[in-house]
């Protein structure tokens, strides 16, 4: 647990997910600074509806909420939901009202919003917001220091109009700027993003905060090329999906007539979504989707899964992500099912899948990624 001092009071908070000796804080100077200025702003009265964007532990919206605010979430992140949620619950709160990524956001009198990681997606939500807001909202934008694009500034300035750009403060920095300045609002340029798969031949779209989105990745390649020597499967799974790519290929490549397409991006999932229903493939197959902590809760038995983790959590490299998805495998498998998984070379999978699987062999390498086949006991 991580206790964050705020203007609203002290708070016990917690990272979801969470390993053993978390040495990683649920809370960053940047939230402190977006906090500060809410409460620093004595020309909004508390009870007035409050916008939290990309909140990811809670770090935001649970002292918000404390002060009196009424907050509603717009995030991504299934696993950042899960985080507010938890914390909301030790910390005595009702969690707050939810708005997906991909449904725009409602009116507030006021925003506190942390960059995002992508910048196409951080592009997005400011011309979602630039439509969106009333003129003179209050917009309260910041990020750390090592992550912000030297672009931040003019980015926000560019859609919601002149920016006061706050001198950096513990490793952090705030932008404010007051909604409508921008005339006319621009328009959302950045929401789709696509490419195209040669073998099998796929033409794929991303959103905006969909990992590698305009062009197929190196890991993700590699084991499409293992796909002509699978076997037959009833029932696949495409876990950490993105746009779905790998569950398409395997209907296209006649491996299987049934996926679930899972990953824990709301716009990763509407991503699978589209180009499920771009590609026809309802008609030849069944797909169903997921959007939640991997594997969990879903309720379907599969006899192989595909998946191309990530080792990232937000901002923080984070190999546990990976780890928890191969626990979460070995479980889900039906005795002797298998799991095709894509790596980078570095990551130290090796150990993990002979523990928790019955037999483990590489199926192809190169330079940089490793395709692994694990078979469940």
């Amino acid at each position: 647990m991580s206790l964050f001092s705020t203007p609203f009071g002290e708070f016990q908070l917690k990272r979801y997910p969470s390993q053993p000796r978390e040495t990683l804080q649920a809370y960053c100077s940047a939230d402190a600074l977006l906090l500060e200025a809410l409460a620093s702003n004595d020309q909004i009265a508390p009870c007035e509806p409050l916008l939290v964007i990309n909140d990811e532990h809670g770090a935001l919206s649970i002292p918000a909420h404390a002060g009196g605010f009424g907050v509603t979430l717009w995030t991504d992140s299934a696993l950042s939901r899960l985080a507010v949620r938890g914390n909301a619950y030790s910390c005595g709160q009702e969690e707050p009202a939810l708005v997906w990524s991909t449904r725009s956001p409602p009116a507030a009198k006021r925003v506190l919003m942390r960059v995002p990681k992508q910048l196409p997606y951080f592009e997005h939500q400011l011309a979602t917001l630039s439509s969106r807001l009333a003129p003179g909202t209050v917009v309260e934008i910041a990020g750390m220091d090592k992550h912000l694009s030297p672009r931040t500034g003019d980015l926000i300035e560019r859609y919601l109009g002149t920016t006061t750009r706050h001198r950096g403060q513990r490793k952090a920095r705030r932008f404010t700027v007051i909604a409508g300045d921008a005339s006319p609002p621009l328009p959302i340029t950045t929401q789709v993003r696509g490419y195209r798969v040669e073998v099998p031949p796929l033409t794929l779209t991303s959103l905006s905060n969909v990992f590698s989105g305009d062009r197929l990745d190196g890991g993700s390649q590699l084991l499409l090329s293992t796909l002509t020597q699978t076997e037959p499967a009833q029932e696949v799974v495409d876990l950490a999906c993105g746009n779905g790519v790998l569950g398409l290929a395997a209907i296209a490549a006649g491996i299987t007539s049934s996926v679930t397409f899972c990953d824990e991006s709301a716009m990763a999932i509407e991503s699978a979504r589209l180009n499920c229903d771009q590609l026809a493939a309802r008609g030849d197959a069944s797909v169903q989707f997921h959007h939640g902590d991997g594997l969990l809760e879903l309720t379907t038995r599969p006899d192989l899964i595909l998946c191309n983790p990530p080792f990232h959590l937000h901002h923080v490299v984070d190999e546990f992500a990976g780890q928890r998805l191969l626990r979460q495998c070995a479980k889900a498998l039906k005795p002797g099912g298998r799991l095709l998984l894509v790596a980078n070379r570095h990551l130290k999978y090796t150990p993990l899948l002979r523990r928790y699987f019955a037999r483990v062999e590489r199926l192809v390498e190169d330079k940089r990624f490793i395709v692994w086949q694990a078979i469940a006991g």
